[in-house]
């Protein structure tokens, strides 16, 4: 059951720049848990401010759109992510690397769908804006991985969006469309079932091998 972020005030504008700051972290909290719980192309602007408080328009103000609004969620999962792993420093990779990236899973889900439904809802320079942030937090990921391994900034990037595919098709097919995924709980149809973690981990490993080796 999602739990229910109730804003004080909820109805109101934010009267300072360090209340609207507070209010949308609210925000993001709640469109996060609403992605953990539900799918998110089931989910609405309208669920989302049911949860917070806030009225539909209010919750315009803040985010015009759903894609948006996710985009959010997704920049400030990925942040995390890659704090996270600066964390570990070099010594980190890649025993860890694996099993950090798991335990992230609004940056894995939302990732998963980042090119077939968040970015669609962007203008030009909304794009070119969240690509230049994926950048950014990309080179910060490619310097824990170059410090580690020795390896240059295209080969570790080059590695980094090789993992990403691996996410990618891992997330797919271990969370088929509740038709496919009821129907595949059934013999002999059971060959297609898949834990997220474990594909993705196998994969991960494989990549990791080979890019050490190269």
């Amino acid at each position: 059951m999602v739990l229910k972020h109730v804003l004080c005030g909820g109805k109101q504008r934010a009267r300072s720049e360090s209340d609207k700051a507070q209010r949308e972290q609210q925000i993001l909290d709640a469109a996060e848990a609403l992605f953990l719980a539900h799918r998110y192309h089931g989910l609405t602007l309208a669920d989302v401010a049911r949860e917070t408080g806030l009225t539909k328009a209010a919750l315009y103000r803040y985010f015009r759109s759903k894609e948006l609004l996710f985009i959010a969620v997704y920049r400030r999962a990925m942040t995390a992510w890659v704090d996270d792993v600066e964390g570990l420093g070099p010594e980190g990779f890649p025993a860890r690397f694996a099993d950090r990236l798991l335990a992230h899973p609004v940056f894995c889900g939302l990732t998963a769908i980042l090119h077939i439904a968040l970015e669609t809802g962007l203008s030009e320079q909304e794009a070119r804006e969240f690509k230049l942030f994926l950048l950014t937090e990309s080179q910060r990921m490619t310097a824990v991985i170059g410090a580690a391994t020795g390896k240059d900034e295209a080969s570790c990037l080059a590695y980094l969006l090789q993992c990403q595919q691996a996410l990618i098709g891992c997330w797919h097919m271990s969370h088929p469309p509740e038709p496919a995924r009821k129907a595949i709980q059934v013999e002999p149809l059971t060959v297609f079932q898949m834990d997220f973690s474990a594909a993705l981990g196998q994969h991960l490993r494989l990549l990791t091998d080979a890019f050490i080796r190269r």
